[in-house]
């Protein structure tokens, strides 16, 4: 059973200097990202993305959009561009994530199961819709000028031409396969987090067997309660007792402390950045409440 005096202090410690890595790493993608609409530095790119994820965890999926707000406050992006690159982001992960599960059933020892299979699928399902929405994109990017003139309402007609400039990078192979490079060491590394936090807690598992608890809570993390989690602990429970065969109190009790170093590093180291760029708790609250307001 593990407990609080037996967790290992250098796996947990690695485990939140590389989840403060992955930050670094988000940053320098989103910059790419963000080339063709304007050059940011990566400093006000990496406050951003610290706070951003911050939002997040705290006020659930709602705080997707603090990113993209401070971006336009502080470097006078449009909203709608900054919004795609987003977009881009979140296709990236979940087809990142879904080769993370690939790579976990094909090396971990797991014994077959009915969680396995249903897994399988909606690893299917997940691969399709980020297939389908890394078409739409090129497709949105090909034909952009040709939706904004057939757009009847000018308002309407500049935000998605604004989002369809967001898309610019996906011209250039350069970039994509600068951008597709980066995604691979980010998703390197959050595995690397995942593994050495389950090491702190005293599991022996493999690289393989903690990509799939891993790929458990991202997936359950989709739907979290503001600030409690729910989904990720979800996610993390089924993998370790269905597939890994780990107690169910050993279970529970880990869940909640992997929650706790995967989230609240991120939420203590906030308040740094949110000073050295001079935002507020009104900036959030606004960023969430009015994101429309700030389109340029």
């Amino acid at each position: 059973m593990t407990s609080l005096s037996t967790m290992k202090a250098g796996w947990l410690l690695a485990s939140v200097a590389l989840t403060i890595a992955t930050y670094w790493f988000r940053a320098v993608r989103w910059q790419v990202l963000l080339t063709p609409l304007k050059s940011v530095p990566i400093r006000p790119l990496l406050s951003i993305t610290v706070v951003g994820f911050s939002a997040i965890f705290i006020l659930g999926r709602a705080g997707e959009f603090a990113r993209p707000f401070w971006l336009t406050r502080r470097e006078k992006v449009a909203l709608t561009g900054s919004v795609a690159t987003i977009v881009v982001e979140r296709v990236l992960d979940m087809i990142m994530l879904v080769l993370a599960f690939g790579f976990a059933l094909f090396a971990a020892e797991i014994t077959a199961s009915p969680t396995l299979t249903e897994l399988k699928n909606r690893a299917w399902i997940i691969s399709a819709f980020a297939g389908i929405g890394l078409v739409g994109l090129f497709v949105l990017r090909t034909h952009g000028a040709w939706l904004v003139g057939i757009i009847p309402f000018r308002r309407v007609a500049s935000w998605v031409e604004s989002f369809v400039q967001g898309l610019s990078f996906l011209r250039d192979g350069r970039s994509l396969a600068i951008v597709a490079f980066q995604s691979v060491m980010l998703w390197f590394v959050i595995v690397l987090q995942f593994w050495f936090m389950l090491l702190g807690m005293n599991f022996t598992f493999s690289l393989a067997s903690a990509t799939l608890v891993m790929v458990g809570a991202a997936i359950g993390s989709v739907v979290q309660v503001p600030g409690v989690g729910g989904g990720f602990q979800a996610g993390y429970f089924l993998m370790m007792t269905t597939l890994l065969k780990v107690p169910t109190e050993q279970a529970i009790a880990t869940s909640l402390i992997a929650f706790v170093f995967s989230v609240f590093p991120t939420i203590l180291i906030s308040p740094l950045f949110m000073m050295g760029q001079d935002f507020s708790l009104r900036d959030l609250k606004r960023s969430v409440a009015k994101p429309e307001s700030e389109v340029v």
